[in-house]
């Protein structure tokens, strides 16, 4: 009943009465933009989650293109956006072909890449589909339903969240398969609303069992966002958003977490996220707050009995800047509460915040191996427990801060530098294992944890605007690695032993042609 009643509300306003007879229609127009990217980069420590165990280090290249083509007739339009990420040189058993429905798990393909361009270079089955949606004038003059004076935009089919969800990178990100509207009820007042279908269940699966990896559940979200822009330079977006998920879901909608009382795996979820999101403008002064609440239950299921834990969990994201002439500085903080090591993730309260989808896109721009920077195939996700993608470290949440100088020497060349100490909201339990999927289960159900600081990153990097629509990006990172990235690791021939983190560091270089 509950996706019914979701789906019901989104849809019932594209029905109404047949439009009246049309003019004669335009003539159809095709445009193409997007861009390529060649990137280059080196590293070491920063590859597979494992800061205590440091021979993990690569010097790789790789070509990325991504194109939007647009089919319109008047205010009409279709979209179709492709991708292809090839490396230079095979880096599998194989040099491309399809790799099951993911990109990334390609016979030893670089994660984020389709294949690799060897000799040769004939490689077949490299493109991704990131956008297939069309555009249209739902209500207002002219539209499907044009009894409804309001103007409004629909869009169906696999588009991007832009900013249905959020300004900042905080909740919605990257694309979604569903439906969506902007009403515009005056300059300064808009709404929003999304469906977002993130798992389907077709017929013949619901026969399944639960547990069965071909019954997915019928999983979706909601989206409700105003906009409102109360004077010039102030934007103001309340936000609410209903997730719904059956069984097993995206990982990029659910952390999955280790649990030292018995695996954590719900049966079914029901997540309400509300929040504020601003942005506002005046003169060199910017300041971008968000603060954002997440509440709900989960049940799982488990050997006849239903285990239920409710979710509370905040985040609060604010950034600031400043500009002084040639000299911008800024400034972004964090916070989101964790849980404990101790803490029985089956039956106590979820603390950590669940964003719907962040599409590996959290403080990008603040970091190159916290997150994802000028090589956005590294940092952030595998790097450290999916804190491009969850926002908090593993089950244990994050606090921490960032401070960013960018001098423009001239309007084509800038160079900066980023200071990023980051800590955890809950101590990390570092008697346990450490890779790309997160932490090992806690080690005892009495363990009250061992760290909060995982490090301190410095950056340095430039900016050149060459050519027309073409910038050269360089940069170098390094990761001065905290008490919360030891780990415990078993040594030969038997037991274990603990191991300190180790720095990481990585240089990257990209040319962008956008057109």
């Amino acid at each position: 009943m509950k996706r019914t009643f979701a789906v019901v509300a989104c849809v019932v306003t594209l029905l109404g009465l047949a439009p009246a007879a049309f003019a004669q229609a335009p003539a159809p127009k095709v445009t193409i933009t997007g861009l390529f990217d060649q990137v280059t980069s080196t590293g070491k420590n920063i590859y597979d989650g494992n800061f205590s165990r440091s021979s993990d280090q690569e010097w790789y290249a790789r070509t990325r293109f991504r194109p939007d083509f647009e089919f319109a007739v008047g205010r009409t339009k279709a979209v179709l956006g492709l991708e292809m990420d090839l490396t230079w040189g095979q880096c599998g058993a194989n040099d491309g072909g399809f790799p099951g429905n993911t990109s990334g798990t390609n016979s030893g393909c670089k994660g984020g890449s389709n294949g690799g361009f060897d000799i040769n270079t004939d490689v077949g089955g490299m493109i991704e589909l990131k956008w297939m949606y069309t555009e249209f004038d739902l209500t207002g003059k002219d539209s499907l339903m044009p009894f409804i004076p309001v103007a409004t935009v629909a869009r169906l089919g696999a588009q991007p969240f832009s900013t249905l969800g959020n300004y900042k990178v905080v909740y919605a990100n990257g694309d979604f398969a569903g439906m969506s509207t902007r009403t515009t009820f005056a300059p300064n007042l808009a709404v929003a609303l999304a469906y977002v279908q993130v798992e389907e269940e077709i017929a013949g699966g619901n026969r399944l069992v639960r547990t069965s990896g071909n019954r997915r559940g019928n999983d979706f979200a909601a989206i409700i966002s105003p906009e409102i822009t109360p004077f010039k330079g102030l934007d103001i977006k309340p936000v609410y958003s209903y997730f719904y998920a059956e069984g097993s879901t995206s990982g990029s909608s659910r952390r999955a977490v280790s649990n030292q009382q018995g695996a954590v795996s719900p049966t079914e979820e029901s997540r309400h996220t509300v929040g504020l999101d601003m942005r506002w403008r005046s003169g060199p002064f910017s300041l971008d707050p968000t603060v954002m609440y997440q509440f709900g239950e989960i049940n799982q299921r488990s050997a006849g009995t239903i285990l239920h834990s409710d979710r509370s969990a905040w985040l609060i994201d604010v950034q600031g800047g400043w500009q002084l002439g040639p000299l911008l500085l800024e400034a972004r903080g964090v916070y989101t509460t964790g849980n404990k090591a101790s803490d029985d993730l089956r039956t106590e309260d979820r603390n950590y915040f669940d964003p719907l989808n962040l599409d590996t896109g959290y403080w990008s721009g603040w970091s190159n191996i916290q997150a994802l920077g000028v090589d956005y195939f590294n940092g952030g996700g595998g790097t450290l427990a999916g804190m491009s993608t969850g926002i908090g470290y593993d089950r244990y949440g994050r606090m921490g801060f960032a401070l960013r100088a960018t001098y423009s020497i001239t309007p084509a060349l800038a160079f900066y530098g980023i200071v990023s100490p980051t800590w955890t909201a809950e101590k990390v339990d570092t008697d346990t294992t450490s890779s790309a999927t997160g932490r090992g289960a806690p080690t005892a159900a009495t363990n009250g944890g061992d760290s909060r600081y995982i490090g301190t990153e410095a950056d340095l990097g430039m900016t050149w605007r060459f050519a027309p629509n073409t910038v050269f990006d360089l940069v170098g990172a390094y990761l001065f690695a905290g008490g919360a990235l030891d780990t415990r690791e078993a040594v030969a021939p038997t037991g274990t032993a603990e191991r300190d983190s180790k720095d990481g560091w990585t240089v990257a270089a990209r040319v962008r042609l956008s057109f």
